[in-house]
This record gives structure tokens, sequence and C-alpha cells, in this order.
């Protein structure tokens, strides 16, 4: 296997645990439970909801600028007080923007 395909499969790794882990960040927030308190509150846990699993599905069915979109994701997931999900999203977006 190349070296480009390792990281690729790799960046799809790194960003559904990303997503995995926004996702459940995301259910907590539901229940009020935060990591870091933006004071928001509903519209956050909703859209960091649909983010996770945009991010979920990226991961598991990469469309060609993948790495762009894990980054715009990952910004807006920290942005919604999705904060450890949205950095392990910005992570993998690193990872294939190398590749």
């Amino acid at each position: 296997m190349s070296e480009i395909q390792e990281t690729d499969k790799s960046m799809r790794a790194i960003a559904m645990v990303g997503g995995i882990v926004a996702f459940i960040e995301a259910i907590l927030q539901f229940m009020g439970v935060e990591v870091l308190d933006y004071g928001n509150d509903m519209l956050s846990g909703i859209l960091g909801l649909i983010f996770a699993v945009l991010v979920i599905f990226l991961s598991i069915r990469p469309i060609h600028y993948t790495p762009a979109f894990l980054g715009i994701l990952g910004i807006a997931l920290i942005v919604f007080s999705i904060l450890l999900g949205g950095i392990i999203v910005i992570l993998a977006t690193f990872l294939g923007a190398i590749s």
C-alpha cells in the first residue's frame, strides 16, 4: 500500500473517532453536561449533532475535497460548543491536508 493511501486511511479513522466523540458530546450537551460552556443551548446541541453525523458520513464515504469539508465541520463543531470532537476532526484535517 502506498504512503498516500495509508495517510488517507489514517485521516478517515481519526475523523471517525472525532465524529463519534462529537456525537457523544452533542448528546451530553442535551443533558446539560458541557466541556466548555459558551451559553449555547438546544440550537447548539442540534447543530452539533448534525455536524457530527456529517463528519461520520465523510469518514465512511470520502469525497474529492474531504479535508476541506472536515476542516469546515471541525471549526463549526468548536463554535457550537462541541470542543473535543472538533479538535479531533481538525487533527484529521491536518493529516488529510498533508497527503
